[in-house]
């Protein structure tokens, strides 16, 4: 039976995706997993593969992992839920024996930017990429040919801005070189027609946007997943938010001691 899991991680957790001979990376905790929980014995014999090789410092929602095994869908997750650290799988899917999770019909990144930015110049770098352009300049391993955006949209969460862009693939670095154009036109250092010239191919830099903040919200495929959790794994996000929660009020306190030390917190 072929199996796949949707998997999500922090990648600041690791040292990128693909597995190192000496670095702990997301594939190499996967095939951790799945070989100490007896789900498979060889990567190779059991066809396994993943769907996005993220970047260092790249998170995931909804990466996909696929691999060949003697348990059912249910089976696996949970048993690759009890030894992995620090990756969750919570839904799977049987799926036909010649899937492979890079064959995707569309991936969904979303990339949180944290500092006030002008929606409007924003949506408007935003639109010139939709549609099919000249992506050589926004990749590290540029593509031969054409390259298609199906949407980047740019919304409000809070006070945090969300940069969502869609297709079916991405080069490596090609996210973040275009954030990097999009937070260069919003803050004024870019011109619309330089992202244009760049998108018919002329050589234009316009630098790359940090990892941390872009994560793979989802893959898609003709395949219905179900979610399938434990308590246990429930119980163990809750603690984490717990914990950020308090390291959130812990730094908010020290900055306002630090901005104010006459009057720490507390102090009427």
């Amino acid at each position: 039976m072929r199996v796949a899991l949707k998997i999500a991680y922090d990648g600041r957790d690791f040292h990128g995706h693909q597995r190192q001979p000496v670095d702990r990376t997301v594939e190499g905790e996967c095939l951790a997993a799945l070989k100490a929980a007896r789900i498979l014995a060889d990567p190779r014999e059991a066809f396994f593969r993943s769907a996005s090789r993220t970047d260092r410092g790249v998170s995931a929602v909804g990466n996909v992992i696929a691999f060949n095994t003697d348990l059912q869908p249910e089976g696996a997750l949970g048993a690759f839920n009890d030894k992995a650290r620090q990756v969750w799988a919570w839904a799977a899917a049987e799926v036909p024996a010649d899937f492979h999770p890079r064959h995707a019909i569309q991936r969904w990144y979303r990339y949180h930017v944290l500092e006030p930015v002008p929606l409007p110049p924003l949506r408007a770098a935003a639109r010139c990429f939709v549609g099919q352009h000249d992506l050589r300049w926004f990749t590290s391993d540029p593509p031969q040919g054409l390259w298609t955006l199906d949407r980047v949209d740019v919304t409000e969460d809070g006070a945090v801005t969300c940069i969502d862009v869609r297709a079916r693939s991405f080069r490596r670095g090609m996210i973040r070189r275009v954030v990097a154009a999009l937070l260069g036109h919003a803050q004024g250092d870019v011109s619309l027609e330089s992202i244009r010239a760049a998108l018919r191919g002329e050589r234009h830099d316009f630098g790359m946007a940090p990892a941390a903040p872009l994560t793979l919200m989802d893959v898609r495929y003709d395949v219905k997943f179900r979610t399938l959790l434990k308590p246990k794994v429930l119980g163990e996000w809750d603690e984490l938010g717990r914990d950020l929660f308090l390291r959130q009020k812990l730094f908010e306190a020290i900055h306002q001691a630090v901005a104010s030390p006459l009057n720490p917190p507390g102090r009427r």
